[in-house]
């Protein structure tokens, strides 16, 4: 059996409440702080991670709310994006709670799976460079010495003649400016480009955090909603469910069976526990 450790970050301030939770005090299992009861995603966490070139060309034409800038409002908006979108724990192991061999090699699987045919990260690049480029390796592949100027009638070299192709974004279907950088998706093809603004996931609308996409069926999604589109999530624990131990409400919600208990006593929430506020999540 394979037990994570608790979430990191005890102690960190509570986003939402804002001074009312003494700081991020976590529970056993849930997401969450036991004092506060707000998800583990709204304390403020410290993320070590920075932000490549392509990250940073690409926050530049994002909403300026939304600009991870150290000590503004975008930089705990990338943090809490960071958090939910692409949660450890729907890719590692070690973060998960109790899982059983059986369950470990599913989870590998499914890993293993979405690496290989729907995980991405977007591409910035002028409308037409990566289109262009693709067609240019096909062509070198084809003919060994492809051209790759024009002359003039006195034998001057010129550069390519651009063919004045018009892209349009297929996130809003308005018209890319020409001097302005789009985002490319390589699982959905150099056919199609993105305004950075109009690179979000196809469920929540949100921004895809440092361009990391997943790809189905025609769609960009961002790590949580992927995962959840192919396996069950627990409404108590947050995780991916792998195996067939599960309970499932007439409204979609599913929970692994044994969270599906009363948040303050941890009673099965189909039994009477006398709790004056019963949650289950």
């Amino acid at each position: 059996m394979s037990k994570g450790p608790l979430p990191a970050g005890k102690g960190a301030a509570c986003l939402t409440c804002k001074g009312i939770c003494p700081g991020f005090q976590p529970h056993s299992w849930r997401k969450a702080c036991v004092k506060c009861q707000c998800s583990q995603d709204e304390h403020a966490f410290i993320s070590n991670n920075e932000d490549d070139l392509k990250a940073m060309l690409y926050m530049s034409l994002l909403p300026e709310e939304r600009r991870p800038v150290a000590g503004t409002e975008g930089s705990l908006y990338r943090h809490k994006q960071l958090t939910r979108q692409l949660p450890a724990y729907d890719h590692d192991p070690a973060y998960c709670h109790s899982l059983s061999e059986a369950e470990l090699k599913v989870m590998a699987q499914f890993v293993k799976s979405y690496k290989e045919e729907s995980l991405g990260v977007g591409e910035v690049a002028l409308p037409g460079e990566k289109s262009t480029t693709k067609r240019n390796e096909k062509i070198s592949q084809e003919q060994p010495d492809p051209p790759l100027t024009e002359q003039t009638p006195d034998g001057a070299i010129e550069s390519p003649v651009s063919n004045e192709t018009e892209y349009y974004c297929s996130g809003c279907g308005q018209l890319a400016a020409m001097d302005e950088p789009v985002v490319y998706a390589d699982r959905a093809g150099y056919e199609r480009l993105w305004h950075p603004a109009c690179f979000v996931c196809g469920e929540c609308g949100e921004a895809l955090v440092d361009l990391i996409y997943f790809w189905k069926e025609g769609a960009l999604l961002c790590g949580r909603h992927y995962c959840q589109s192919i396996r069950p999530r627990c409404l108590g624990c947050d995780e991916l469910i792998f195996s067939d131990m599960l309970l499932q409400e007439a409204s979609g919600h599913v929970w692994h069976k044994e969270h599906f208990c009363c948040w303050l006593c941890g009673q099965d929430i189909r039994v009477e526990c006398g709790c004056d506020k019963r949650q289950t999540t």
